[in-house]
């Protein structure tokens, strides 16, 4: 018994960024019960954002326009957030992550009363810009885990999302119908709101500053050739960073797309919607949990690789061929499966590169490198969303198409790699004298 007990607290992250995990967790809650219902806020005849005569090729255009701009903040964001937590400390990036939900919440909410999409876009685009909970939350514990340590921690991390994601959107699916004086879908975004001010005194009294030293560098100077070299001085990181642009594409058009192909082409109503984006929330949590940790102890760190992206490949071909065949009862059952090999290659992919990126740069740079790396992710969110906009204007299912051909150019330029000596590098360990 004691021997078990020693295993669970070795597994366990450092104490003092518990609240880290709670904070994320809550966070990916609540937004997980609003997020998930922008696809029937467009797509919906009960939504009073349009006119109920307009048609769903008009709405997927908006859609795709609406997203696109959501992304965009992301790109201002995740850089600029990154270096300024690296500056004036994380703890105050998440109150800013607060503010965003609150404003996403109120801007939602007078929106669908006043029938007003600017007003929607406007929000979502602030919250957007305000999120920066992933990022700071991965520099924090970058922060204070060992190098040896550092991709389980993360994947706790991916875990503590995986919960938000997978709760938030199968509560949204049973209370997403609810309608306060006549308005639907303003619900869970009322709630969102509450959630946030929890949030803001949870976050005040629990969360501790995790970054030691802060850095006095001007923001301008922090992309300096000096910095650039540093993180761009080998080529594994330029391999690293093509996979990850290549498997943001997929992922971030099949996560934006599969809620739209759901109410569209399969005709699912609110609850439908929000199942499936919670059971990739179950998944997440099953391969961070469980998949994960039990597959590092068996393969190296480029068999991991090549198994995520294959994976990955597979799950988004099985997505695409099924959503041609909505009235078969086996094309739905795969559609709903291909949910998990999608998660686990992208999962494991991200804990993967975050954790291998972080290594190449000091400690000073840790916020820099991870907004580099959401600024390339979410690029190719940008990317897809108005290419699936105008796929879906084509065919309902077109933005699904998006998947496969990007991860089919992923596993050929992973194909050429295999046997390179700087590929399989990324199988040995280079701890830095300064972990803590």
């Amino acid at each position: 018994m004691k021997e078990t007990a020693k295993k669970i607290f070795k597994w366990l992250p450092p104490k003092r960024i518990y609240s880290v995990y709670v904070t994320v967790s809550i966070a990916e809650l609540s937004t997980g019960l609003a997020t998930p219902l922008f696809t029937l806020i467009f797509f919906s005849q009960e939504s009073n954002l349009f006119a109920g005569d307009l048609s769903n090729a008009k709405r997927a255009m908006l859609f795709g326009i609406f997203l696109s701009f959501y992304n965009s903040a992301k790109i201002i964001s995740n850089p600029l957030m990154g270096s300024l937590s690296d500056i004036i400390g994380r703890k105050k990036m998440y109150g800013l992550t607060i503010f965003g939900m609150i404003t996403l919440s109120v801007c939602t909410v007078t929106a669908l009363i006043t029938s007003s999409f600017w007003l929607f876009s406007i929000g979502g685009f602030i919250y957007a810009f305000a999120w920066a909970l992933k990022a700071v939350a991965v520099a924090s514990i970058n922060d204070v885990s060992l190098e040896t340590r550092k991709i389980k921690n993360l994947s706790l991390l991916q875990f503590c999302i995986g919960i938000g994601m997978s709760i938030g959107p199968f509560i949204s699916g049973y209370i997403g119908h609810i309608t306060v004086f006549g308005y639907s879908y303003v619900f869970p975004f009322i709630i969102l709101g509450f959630f946030a001010v929890f949030l803001s005194f949870y976050v005040r009294v629990s969360v501790p500053e995790t970054l030691q030293e802060r850095n006095k560098t001007p923001m301008k100077e922090y992309f300096t050739v000096r910095n650039l070299k540093e993180i761009f001085g080998s080529k594994v990181v330029y391999l690293l960073m093509l996979i990850h642009i290549l498997n943001q594409l997929s992922w971030g058009t099949y996560y934006d797309f599969i809620p739209a192909v759901s109410k569209t082409v399969f005709n699912y109503g609110v609850k439908g919607v929000g199942f499936i984006v919670g059971i990739i929330g179950v998944w997440l949590i099953v391969t961070t949990g469980i998949l994960l940790p039990l597959i590092r102890k068996y393969f190296s760190n480029t068999q991991l690789i090549n198994f995520s992206c294959i994976t990955g490949t597979a799950g988004v071909f099985i997505a695409y061929i099924s959503s041609f065949f909505p009235n078969y009862t086996f094309a739905e059952i795969c559609f709903w499966l291909s949910t998990f090999p999608v998660t686990v290659g992208d999962v494991i992919l991200f804990c993967l590169l975050v954790g291998h990126l972080s290594s190449v740069v000091s400690k000073k740079l840790q916020g820099t490198i991870v907004g580099l790396v959401y600024i390339l992710g979410t690029s190719m969110w940008v990317l897809g969303a108005p290419l699936g906009g105008l796929l879906m204007n084509w065919q309902l299912n077109g933005a699904l198409l998006i998947c496969p051909v990007s991860m089919s150019i992923l596993l050929m330029f992973l194909y050429s790699f295999q046997k390179k000596e700087w590929f399989l590098s990324l199988n040995i360990q280079k701890p830095r004298n300064n972990d803590y």
